[in-house]
């Protein structure tokens, strides 16, 4: 009888369900947070909202993510338990970072070993560019150290993206909803399902994290969520990636589909990148917080937040929809395409910021 439902059906029900869970979830977190007075308190510079609200909702995610993807664990292959486990440290080291505030040190230190147990155990790895930059299979070692500095690094880059209400939920929405399509589409239904299963534990979390918040996912969150994203990311990356087993005939080879994630996930790795140079040129700590990421810039430029969510958002699929027109073209230009698109997107908002600071002065 269950193997006559459509297979759409599981993934409906993994992203309703999910979110259910999660939404639940989160509604008593607040309850809880509120009673024992476990706040995210304003500090004016990164953190502006006007209230003390908590920042536990990441809690909330995992509970729903969890519950619901071990569903598809059993037909999944060996690379969970090791995903589950370095999502595990992440979540773990958030909810002590989110209560104790944690020192930068020994949070990186963590999400390192998160990300080294993934690229070891489970053989998750970048592998190849497929000619790139006239690069194609990477050595093994090199690939190792590559790996588990960008999955660090995106871990960070996702957890600065957490700034104003919804944006980090709503980015991790639809990534996990384009990767969980793509994993349909190669046959792989089992991730599908578990990546689904992401997505909709976030929705739940939006609920009650678009503006104006009632709680934001916090580190808690924001660190296993960039952590999967990067994972599953390169997972496609790697079953695309074998030549001839799959075929979508609307991603014209292995590189195409590395060009198509690049282009998703650039906005908010070129903006980090950004900040961590401005910040190093005025002799301060990249992880130093301050409001110079262009979340901020929308706001002071006079957005609302669900208005700057909306830009970002937008952004972010047209670079993904330019990359994809382009995708027969030449790889460099689909490269310089990209970052220009970006860096005119930027410039645009920074224009903005400008004009509006001057009149107020």
């Amino acid at each position: 009888m269950l193997a006559s439902i459509p297979v759409y059906v599981y993934y409906v029900a993994a992203i309703a369900l999910s979110a259910v869970i999660s939404a639940y979830s989160v509604r008593k977190i607040i309850f809880i947070t509120k009673n024992h007075k476990i706040y995210d308190v304003p500090d004016d510079i990164r953190k502006i909202h006007g209230a003390e609200i908590p920042s536990l909702g990441g809690i909330g995610i995992f509970i729903g993510y969890v519950i619901v993807a071990a569903f598809f664990w059993p037909h999944a292959h060996f690379f969970m338990p090791y995903i589950l486990a370095s999502s595990a440290i992440l979540f773990f080291t958030g909810i002590y970072d989110d209560i104790m505030n944690m020192r930068p040190s020994k949070k990186l230190i963590a999400q390192l070993i998160a990300s080294l147990v993934t690229v070891l155990f489970a053989h998750i790895r970048i592998g190849s560019l497929y000619g790139l930059f006239g690069i194609d299979i990477l050595p093994w070692w090199p690939d190792v150290i590559i790996t588990t500095l960008c999955c660090t690094f995106f871990i960070n880059v996702f957890n600065f993206v957490d700034g104003i209400d919804g944006l980090a939920g709503v980015l991790a929405t639809m990534y996990m909803l384009i990767l969980g399509a793509l994993f349909a589409c190669i046959g792989h239904m089992a991730v599908a399902g578990i990546s689904f299963a992401l997505a909709g534990a976030t929705i739940g979390l939006l609920f009650f994290n678009v503006a104006p918040a009632k709680i934001y996912m916090g580190d808690t969150g924001s660190m296993f969520l960039g952590f999967s994203i990067f994972t599953f990311s390169l997972l496609f990356l790697n079953w695309f990636g074998e030549q001839g087993k799959f075929d979508i005939t609307w991603i014209h080879g292995p590189q195409k589909a590395l060009l198509l994630i690049f282009a998703m996930l650039f906005l908010p790795v070129f903006d980090a990148i950004r900040v961590f140079i401005l910040r190093a040129s005025r002799g301060i700590s990249p992880l130093k917080a301050d409001r110079t990421h262009l979340h901020y810039y929308l706001l002071d430029a006079g957005f609302t937040h669900t208005q700057s969510v909306t830009i970002i958002v937008g952004s972010n699929i047209a670079i993904v929809v330019l990359a994809y027109l382009m995708q027969d073209l030449n790889p460099y230009i689909i490269l310089l395409s990209v970052t220009l698109l970006t860096i005119l997107t930027l410039l645009i908002i920074y224009k903005l910021r400008q004009i509006r600071l001057s009149r107020q002065h």
